[in-house]
């Protein structure tokens, strides 16, 4: 068992890290379709118990009871990244992983790769994650991170982390933020190449509005119908288009996603071009000053103001100011950014937080990173989700 081991994973958002110890919370918690399972050696599967959880040495979960073809099996379950990790961590030559029926893996092997075997010959079977994952990797990465912060006192590398000078402290959240920053950027520029500006905008807002839960159906409704195509369109419709890939268990009623694709709808009806009225109200942004501290650049620029006029403007206020917030410092701030529209760092460093946890708040206070002189911005929340989605790993 090598359950700290971790992998960066491309997001919607960029690049993240993942641990392993996700995946395997994910097979404990059976976080994933479990209905029709097949093997790739195209065996019916199905867990009537997912193990033990292995906290120790040898396989990662004990005891697994799984039905076969019809035939009740008792063994152990190996989770991993790739089928590769199996000879990595040598497991061919360590008896304790004999009991093995299952290895699980995040991503399908290639055709070429070697099968796996126990040092006793038997071949167990395979079962891919990827394509049976109810909610995209990186929004169930956040939400362990999320639950992490929970019990922000009780992390021991917070409690390091607290040790550390403030300057220090400062100079480590900075990074933090600076990476997510620099990951965004990269993925806004494969965005803008891909589809231009107007469709990247398009595909963007449509992902926001679908949050953690239902962003993926929303990107592939997106691309499906580009901007002009999705104008006049119906939400019943488009609801019905993915209706199997919608996740509604917990949803809000203000977040269901056929009440966000109506607003969507509205403001297209409303702005059909509200990306190039995006881009102009951008445009028209003064420059922002690395130099400025939070407060003075949101004066000069009479942030609040813009903000406000923007919703009303070009979103018809269809958007709460949370969801705006979000959509800009998630999506248009960084598109402004490569697209050469705005030179938008300042801005996305200094612009007002989403939707954040009081978890998350509570931290920054814990590290005086906030105080009455210096509020809660994007950069820093973008920081401190930066550390805790490592898990202080790169501290």
């Amino acid at each position: 068992m090598l359950g700290d081991e971790v992998q960066e994973v491309q997001g919607l958002y960029g690049p993240f890290t993942l641990s392993e110890r996700v995946l395997q919370k994910i097979w404990l918690r059976q976080q994933f379709d479990t209905c029709n399972l097949v093997t790739l050696a195209g065996k019916q599967l199905e867990v009537l118990n997912p193990g033990k959880w292995n906290l120790l040495g040898g396989p990662d979960f004990k005891d697994a009871t799984l039905r076969l073809n019809g035939s009740e099996l008792r063994g152990d379950v190996e989770v991993h990244f790739d089928a590769a990790d199996w000879y990595l961590h040598a497991h061919e030559r360590n008896a304790a992983f004999d009991r093995v029926i299952l290895h699980v893996l995040l991503y399908r092997p290639e055709e070429d790769s070697r099968k796996v075997k126990t040092v006793n010959g038997s071949m167990p079977e395979t079962l891919v994650l990827m394509p049976l994952l109810q909610r995209d990797l990186e929004s169930i990465a956040m939400d362990e991170a999320l639950l992490e912060m929970e019990r922000v006192n009780e992390l021991e590398w917070v409690a390091e982390f607290l040790e550390l000078p403030a300057k220090e402290r400062e100079v480590r959240l900075a990074k933090a933020t600076s990476l997510r920053w620099g990951h965004k950027l990269h993925f806004a520029a494969m965005r803008l190449e891909r589809h231009g500006w107007s469709d990247a905008c398009h595909q963007l807002c449509l992902e926001v509005l679908g949050y953690s839960r239902n962003r993926e159906p929303m990107a592939r409704l997106a691309l499906e119908y580009p901007l002009e195509a999705m104008q006049g369109g119906s939400a019943e419709e488009l609801f019905q288009r993915v209706q199997k890939d919608w996740k509604l268990s917990g949803v809000r009623p203000a977040n269901h996603p056929r009440l966000r694709l109506q607003q969507y709808l509205t403001v297209l009806e409303a702005a059909p071009a509200w990306p190039e009225q995006i881009e102009t109200a951008m445009r028209n942004l003064p420059a922002g000053s690395q130099g400025l501290g939070t407060s003075s650049l949101r004066r000069e620029a009479e942030l609040s103001k813009w903000c406000a006029r923007v919703r009303e403007s070009v979103f018809g206020n269809q958007l709460g100011e949370s969801r705006f917030h979000t959509l800009m410092i998630d999506a248009l701030l960084p598109l402004a950014e490569v697209a050469g529209v705005l030179h938008a760092e300042a801005y996305w460093q200094h612009w007002y937080v989403g939707d954040v946890p009081v978890a998350l708040k509570n931290f920054l206070k814990l590290v005086e990173a906030t105080s009455r002189l210096q509020p809660n911005t994007n950069g820093l929340t973008q920081g401190a989700l930066g550390l805790f989605c490592n898990e202080g790993s790169r501290l």
